[in-house]
C-alpha cells in the first residue's frame, strides 16, 4: 500500500526558519546580557535585554503560527473559499499562482466532470521545493491527475483565450507582484479569461481592497471583501465577484 502523502509546502520557508531559530537566539542573548551585566551597566542593559527577550519570544511564536497555518489552517481556509463558489462539478477552474496545488487540487476534487488548471512561475521564496513536478505529483497522490493541468506562466500575461474559465481563484499569490500596475494587470487578465457569469475568489493577507477595486473597474459585479479569516497567519481576506453575463 502506498503511504506517501501529498506535500503542499511550507509557506515563506525563509521567514519561518529565521523566526524559529533567530527568535530563541535573540531571547537567549538578551537573557545573558541581563544576567551578566556589570553593576554600572545594569540599568541601560536591562531595558535592552528585555526588548531582546520580548522580541525573540514574539518571533518564535510567529514561527509556530506560520507553521500551523501551512500544515493545518490553510486547508480550512481553502475549503471555505471553494465552498463559496458553489461548483456544480463540470466547470473549468483556473488557480493563479498555484504553487503546490492547494486550491488547484482542492478544486479538482469538486470537479468530477470538469477540469482544473494551475499556472505559476515557481518561486522558491514563497514555498520551498516549489515546482511543476511537485504539483503534478500531489495531484497524482490525491487521485485527480486526470483532471489537473499545470502550466508555466506569468499571471500578468495568462496564456489562455478570452472567456476560458468558469471560475478563477488565487491564494497568497497576487501580492507577490511588487508594483501596483502589475497587480492591476493581473486582475485584468483574470477577468479577461473568465466566462460571462463566472466567479472570482482571490484570497490574500494584504492588498485585497485593491483587488476588489480593480475587479469593479474591470466590470465585475457583486464585488465583495470578506472579513478576516484567522485560519491563515497573517489573517487573510477574500475578494469575490461575478462577471456580468452577456
Amino acid at each position: 500500500m502506498n503511504t506517501q502523502k501529498p506535500d503542499y509546502g511550507l509557506d515563506a520557508p525563509g521567514i519561518v526558519r529565521g523566526f524559529l531559530f533567530g527568535g530563541p537566539t535573540l531571547a537567549i542573548v538578551g537573557f545573558f546580557l541581563a544576567r551578566y551585566a556589570r553593576p554600572a551597566q545594569i540599568q541601560p542593559l536591562i531595558a535592552i535585554a528585555g526588548t531582546m527577550m520580548g522580541t525573540g519570544a514574539v518571533l518564535f511564536v510567529e514561527s509556530l503560527l506560520l507553521m500551523g497555518s501551512s500544515y493545518y489552517g490553510k486547508f480550512r481556509a481553502r475549503d471555505r473559499l471553494l465552498a463559496r463558489l458553489g461548483l456544480r462539478g463540470d466547470e473549468r477552474v483556473l488557480d493563479v499562482g498555484c504553487g503546490h496545488g492547494l486550491l488547484l487540487i482542492g478544486a479538482a476534487k469538486l470537479l468530477p466532470r470538469g477540469h482544473a488548471v494551475g499556472i505559476d512561475l515557481w518561486s522558491q521564496v514563497d514555498q520551498g521545493s516549489n515546482s511543476r513536478e511537485a504539483t503534478l505529483e500531489n495531484a497524482r497522490l490525491e487521485g485527480v491527475a486526470d483532471r489537473v493541468e499545470v502550466r508555466d506562466g506569468d499571471m500578468r500575461k495568462l496564456p489562455f483565450p478570452d472567456a476560458t474559465f468558469d471560475a478563477v481563484v488565487a491564494n497568497l499569490a497576487i501580492h507577490n507582484i511588487s508594483d501596483r500596475e502589475g497587480r492591476r494587470e493581473a486582475i485584468r487578465e483574470i477577468v479577461r479569461v473568465l466566462k460571462p457569469g463566472g466567479q472570482v475568489a482571490l484570497m490574500d493577507f494584504k492588498k485585497v481592497g485593491q483587488y476588489a477595486d480593480d475587479l469593479r473597474t474591470s466590470g465585475l459585479s457583486d464585488v465583495r471583501v470578506s472579513g478576516p479569516s484567522f485560519w491563515i497567519f497573517p489573517p487573510v481576506r477574500t475578494a469575490t465577484g461575478t462577471k456580468t453575463p452577456l
